[in-house]
C-alpha cells in the first residue's frame, strides 16, 4: 500500500542496513519456493528477472496506480474512508495485477520454461518476494524509533514475509493450469481464477488489519487463518510436486532402459532413492527431469521437442551413468 507511505526516511536504522537485513530472509524464502520444483529447477536468469520485476517496475506501477486512484476517493470519502478503500480494494487489485504481468510474460514468451503449475508457483512467488522486498524497505524507512523498526521488521519480514509470494503464486498456479488446458475457455477461466484468488486473499489480509484497528486484535484471526491456509496449500503442493515427478520418471523414462539408463538407476529414480544416483546428483536429476518433461510434453500435448536437445540430454545421462559405473568397479 505505497500510497499511504511518506517519502522521508525517518528510521534510526540506516536504509542500506535495512535493505541488507531484509534481503537475507527474502532470499531464503525465494530459495525455499524454488525448491518446490525438486529436480527440474527453473533457469536462474528467469527467476532473477521475476524478482527484479516485482522489485522495480511492479512496485513503481502499483505506486502510480494507487496514488491516481486515491485522489477521487480522498475527495469523496475523506482521509479515513480513502485509506480503507485503498487498503481493502485498490492495493490488492493494483498490486496483484502488476505482479501478475511478469507471470503472464513468462507464460506467453517463455513457454518452454513454463511447464505447469509448479513453475507458476516458483515464478509467481518470486515476483511477490521482489515486490515485498521494496515495500518492506519503504515501510521500515518510515518508522520513527528503533523499537518501531524492530517490531515492524518482525511482523512484515518474519511473520508475514511469505504473504506477497503466496498471493502471486496463486496467479502462477492459474497460468500453470492454463498451460495444458484443452480449450481457450478453460485457459481463460484458470487465469482469471488465479488472479481472483490472489486479489481475494490479499484483500482478506488487508481487511483483517483494518478491522483490527477498528474492533480490536481479535480481527487478526482472519489474516492468521488466511495465512495458515495459504501456507498449508504450498506445503501440500510441494508434496504433490514430488509425487508427480516420481510418476513422470516412471512413465517417460522407461524406454530409456537400458540404452541410456541402467536398470538399477531407473529403479532408483522411480523410487527417488537419491543416494543411489550418479554424481553430481543435482545435475543428473536436472537432466533426467528435463528429458522426462520434454517427452511428456510431446506424448500428452503434441509439443515436438528439439532433436538436438533430446540427443544432448540422453548423452549427458549416459555419460554420467557410465562414469559412475567405472568408478564403482
Amino acid at each position: 500500500m505505497f500510497a499511504r507511505m511518506g517519502c522521508v526516511c525517518k528510521a534510526e536504522m540506516p536504509l542500506p542496513l535495512s535493505a541488507l537485513l531484509i534481503a537475507l530472509p527474502t532470499l531464503l524464502y525465494a530459495r525455499w519456493v524454488r525448491n518446490i520444483d525438486h529436480f527440474e529447477k527453473e533457469p536462474p536468469k528467469y527467476v532473477a528477472a521475476a524478482f527484479l520485476w516485482g522489485a522495480v517496475p511492479a512496485a513503481l506501477l502499483a505506486l502510480i496506480l494507487q496514488l491516481t486512484l486515491s485522489v477521487p476517493t480522498l475527495v469523496l470519502l475523506g482521509e479515513e474512508g480513502s485509506d480503507v478503500i485503498l487498503s481493502v480494494i485498490y492495493a490488492p487489485v493494483t498490486e496483484e495485477l502488476v505482479k501478475g504481468l511478469a507471470v503472464a510474460f513468462l507464460y506467453f514468451w517463455r513457454r518452454r520454461e513454463f511447464d505447469g503449475w509448479v513453475d507458476g508457483i516458483v515464478y509467481g512467488a518470486t515476483v511477490g518476494f521482489g515486490f515485498a522486498y521494496v515495500e518492506n524497505i519503504l515501510y521500515l524507512a518510515n518508522t520513527e524509533t528503533l523499537g518501531d523498526w524492530v517490531e515492524l521488521f518482525f511482523l512484515r519480514v518474519i511473520v508475514f514475509g511469505f504473504l506477497h509470494g503466496f498471493y502471486t503464486s496463486l496467479i502462477g498456479i492459474g497460468f500453470g493450469l492454463a498451460r495444458y488446458a484443452p480449450t481457450d475457455a478453460h485457459k481463460l477461466s484458470y487465469i482469471a481464477g488465479g488472479f481472483a484468488a490472489a486479489i481475494v486473499t490479499h484483500a482478506i489480509h488487508n481487511g483483517s488489519l483494518v478491522l483490527a484497528g477498528a474492533v480490536g486484535p481479535s480481527a487478526i484471526c482472519g489474516t492468521l487463518l488466511n495465512y495458515a491456509l495459504l501456507f498449508g496449500l504450498l506445503l501440500s503442493l510441494r508434496f504433490v510436486s514430488r509425487r508427480n515427478d516420481q510418476q513422470m520418471f516412471k512413465t517417460y523414462l522407461a524406454d530409456e532402459v537400458p540404452s541410456v539408463l541402467p536398470p538399477q538407476v531407473y529403479d532408483a529414480l522411480c523410487a527417488l532413492r537419491l543416494s543411489a544416483l550418479p554424481q553430481p546428483r543435482a545435475a543428473f536429476l536436472q537432466a533426467a527431469a528435463e528429458l522426462a518433461q520434454r517427452k511428456k510434453q510431446y506424448v500428452r500435448h503434441g509439443e515436438i521437442p528439439s532433436p538436438d536437445e533430446i540427443a544432448s540430454l540422453r548423452a549427458t545421462l549416459s555419460q554420467m551413468c557410465a562414469r559412475t559405473l567405472r568408478e564403482t568397479q
